[in-house]
């Protein structure tokens, strides 16, 4: 008896030792596990896990990678990315692009996103890679962009009402991209969303956080975040150029093209109508414009601006404190985003000469240009009739680096690869005693609009030619809309939304 309980414990012991040996030979998991609500640091990243209530694990792993499980939630969040301190800009802080792959089960409603916010203002953000049972954020889209590689996402504003928020309970504005078709994996160019909402009026603040995030809502799911790489401060905003090359002070001059500023707050914006403009402007602050033809004399100065206070603008010849050509006083707009024209006379300048902009408080700045000493030319003086139509290759100014004139298959010419945000400048056009409509051939794949704006491409808006696929860049169709009435001589700007090839347009009278 006592040699066989001797056996059974050599066994026993045999048998533990295996276990150990086995046991030593499995790699011990390396994430940290958290059930519950907490932020900190973790491989690099900042990471958060946060809910209401309801059951939430989350595993923290290598660099920005993680997974997570949630069930009986009303609301959970888990991400990992880079916090910052709200004091800068995306543009000061370069470039943002997330790599990341995630194998994604959500079972209900969920977003799989980047994710994160801004102070002044406050701003809640999503770019949506793909969702559960509902596709956010259920609004109307305010159009779309389409990044190479990344595939087409629709963009929407959205506002929270005393909502929770990274100061407390507030009100504030949410911006979205989401994806017209799911993925989980791929590359985010994160600046390229920001830039397209600020040029849709969705103006971005100080930068708080970007993160790549799986959130739940009232939902049960698992996901595992298996890359996330997130690259800042990559091909930071350029320094404003230096070319030499001489401007036309009777073409639009865009603010934004500036070849040196004294401003260590000034900063390039969105404008409302996809283009771009200068902001966060202060008392003292001059910005200025090399090379500009005056030919044989200008007598006057108009600039698109916006602003919520009363203030004036100097215009300045070669130098901030060179000679005063004359100010230009505005007054407030109504808000930030609302761009009015305002003009004023200045005393006669000839020739090439640098301009100084010197500005006495807070204003936004999307254009400016400059009107000769001679009169706008009378009708029949150099004017275009509305009523015959306008080529649309024969315009005299344009805004877009890649659009083309190109020739059609059966003769002529057209204008074609716009892209969301350009424009066309027609100017004098004679439209008589009043127009209150206007006709546009064209052709394209995918249904965009063109808006018909008077005097520069934020000015007034006459009226939006909707377009609808043609079925492809090759056929063209007429397509009309109304307009405001429009009588006298003016200079018309065609802004595009999107990709779309313009042959002719051409305006019918009122009555007719």
């Amino acid at each position: 008896m006592k040699r066989k309980v001797k056996k059974m414990a050599a066994m026993a012991t045999s048998i533990i030792m295996a276990i150990m040996i086995i046991l030593h030979s499995i790699p011990v998991l390396a994430g940290r596990i958290i059930y519950d609500n907490e932020t900190g640091t973790h491989g690099g990243y900042d990471y958060e896990l946060w809910k209401d209530y309801g059951n939430t694990i989350m595993e923290l792993n290598d660099g920005g990678t993680f997974s997570c499980q949630w069930s009986n939630i009303g609301n959970a969040l888990f991400r990992k990315g880079r916090k910052f301190n709200s004091d800068k800009t995306y543009q000061e802080l370069g470039d943002i692009v997330v790599e990341y792959g995630c194998d994604y089960n959500p079972n209900g409603n969920s977003y799989l996103c980047v994710y994160g916010w801004t102070r002044n203002p406050l701003v809640e953000y999503y770019i949506v890679e793909s969702w559960g049972s509902w596709r956010p954020p259920g609004a109307t889209p305010k159009g779309t962009i389409t990044q190479w590689m990344a595939g087409t996402y629709e963009i929407y504003e959205t506002t929270r009402v005393n909502q929770p928020s990274i100061d407390g309970t507030a009100t504030f504005q949410q911006y979205w991209s989401v994806r017209t078709s799911k993925r989980t994996s791929g590359t985010i160019s994160v600046t390229e969303h920001f830039k397209q909402w600020e040029r849709m009026g969705m103006r971005m603040g100080k930068m708080y956080e970007v993160a790549l995030t799986v959130e739940g809502y009232q939902s049960s799911g698992y996901a595992n975040v298996y890359k996330n790489e997130i690259r800042i401060g990559a091909n930071p905003t350029p320094a404003p150029s230096q070319s030499p090359i001489r401007r036309d002070a009777f073409s639009i001059i865009e603010a934004e093209e500036y070849n040196s500023t004294n401003s260590s707050t000034l900063q390039v914006i969105g404008t409302p109508n996809n283009g771009r403009g200068i902001g966060y402007i202060e008392n003292g602050n001059t910005v200025t414009y090399s090379n500009i033809d005056f030919g044989s004399g200008a007598t006057g100065f108009s600039a698109t601006v916006a602003t919520e206070v009363n203030t004036s603008i100097q215009i300045r010849s070669d130098s901030p404190t060179g000679t005063l050509l004359g100010t230009l006083y505005v007054s407030s707009t109504g808000s930030w985003n609302t761009y009015q024209t305002v003009s004023t006379n200045i005393s006669k300048i000839t020739g090439v000469h640098d301009i100084v902009l010197v500005f006495s408080g807070p204003v936004n700045v999307d254009n400016f240009i400059f009107s000769r000493s001679s009169p706008v030319p009378a009708p029949g003086d150099n004017t275009r009739d509305a009523y015959s139509i306008i080529q649309a290759e024969d315009y005299d100014s344009s805004y877009g680096p890649n659009l083309q004139i190109f020739s059609l298959p059966g003769g002529g010419s057209a204008i074609g690869y716009i892209e969301n945000g350009y424009s066309t400048t027609y100017k004098n056009i004679d439209f008589g005693d009043g127009a209150t409509s206007v006709t546009a051939r064209v052709a394209t794949q995918n249904a965009t609009t063109i808006q018909v704006r008077l005097g520069s491409p934020s000015g007034t808006l006459l009226g939006t030619i909707y377009v609808g696929s043609t079925g492809s860049f090759d056929t063209y169709r007429d397509v009309s809309a109304t307009i405001s009435n429009t009588a006298g001589v003016k200079d018309i700007v065609l802004v595009f939304s999107g990709p779309v090839n313009v042959d002719w347009f051409v305006f019918s009278k009122s009555g007719t």
